[in-house]
């Protein structure tokens, strides 16, 4: 996200200001990109992930605006990435479509690993672990890619071991190692709860759940919620699994999420139907059905009628 040939003309203004001349302000594609950019950054961090988008798409037509092609890629990533924290596959791949097409005529050293991490979530939020495996094998065994794109498709390679159902998945939970931080941690709890028994996997996605409610990062705590609440319905505990996945659904509405909501309410479904309540049930089906066809995350499926 760095703007390294707009950033210049900003400073270049500042120095002719502390020379004692008349303050030059920058151009207004500067300070318009520079803010659009900065403000998709602040609403991506706090999980307003569809505010995020608008910001980060203003930003991309400033910089197609000037022809400034290393600029586009930057913030096609970044709509490719906050379009699949809100489970909206089809608007990540399209973005990430037009950043290698960019990509192909004005190379950006350190991006095109960053796109095929991208691509590996894709495929993990399409159930395709397979293709996923492919890809981020490929990042892992590249001594060229980023520490930081390394890290993550080490636990992305791990959730598709596991969600191929590999005999080797517990290997690549020992190849993480010690976690770097609190969320790190959870994310590794939640690996960690996909090997266990009942018993201990909920300890981890409760000590996971803290951690997140601490961080305040919302798709951690809907994941947490989300997972616990399916393995709660293995286990035919239909109260406990209907608040789990109620309390994901009220996080993933709040972030605009309809395909991650339209998972979980199907799960509600199961739920409610098992406890017999017939009206809930129904009640789940009509909202998972109203966002499957394009419905407002934010409202009712029944509102205004």
């Amino acid at each position: 996200m760095t703007s390294i040939r707009l950033a210049l003309l900003a400073t270049f203004a500042a120095a002719l200001a502390g020379c004692g001349s008349k303050p030059v302000l920058p151009p207004p594609t500067v300070a318009n990109s520079q803010n659009f950019m900065a403000s998709g950054m602040q609403a991506y961090n706090d999980n307003r992930y569809a505010e995020a988008r608008n910001f980060f798409g203003r930003a991309f037509m400033e910089y197609r605006s000037v022809d400034d092609q290393e600029h586009e890629a930057d913030a096609l990533t970044d709509l490719a990435d906050a379009a699949l924290q809100q489970g909206d596959v089809p608007a990540a791949r399209e973005n990430l479509k037009q950043a290698h097409a960019v990509l192909d005529a004005h190379p950006v050293t350190g991006l095109a690993a960053r796109l095929t991490l991208l691509e590996a979530y894709a495929d993990l939020q399409s159930q395709d672990p397979a293709a996923a495996a492919a890809a981020l094998d490929g990042l892992l065994n590249d001594a060229a890619t980023p520490a930081d794109v390394r890290r993550a498709a080490l636990f992305a390679r791990t959730q598709a071991a596991y969600d191929a159902k590999n005999g080797d998945a517990a290997q690549w939970v020992a190849k993480i190692g010690a976690p770097q931080g609190d969320l790190e941690q959870a994310r590794l709890e939640r690996l960690q709860a996909l090997g266990a028994d009942p018993a201990q996997a909920a300890t981890s996605y409760a000590d996971a759940l803290k951690r997140y409610q601490a961080a305040y990062y919302r798709p951690g705590i809907a994941a947490t919620h989300e997972e616990w609440g399916n393995l709660l319905l293995s286990e035919q505990q239909w109260k406990d699994a209907r608040d789990h996945l109620q309390r994901a659904l009220d996080v993933r509405l709040w972030m605009y999420d309809a395909s991650h909501s339209v998972r979980i309410l199907d799960s509600l479904q199961k739920a409610d139907a098992a406890l017999g309540d017939t009206d809930a049930a129904k009640r789940d089906q009509q909202y998972s059905d109203y966002l499957k066809d394009g419905g407002d995350p934010s409202k009712s499926p029944t509102a205004g009628n």
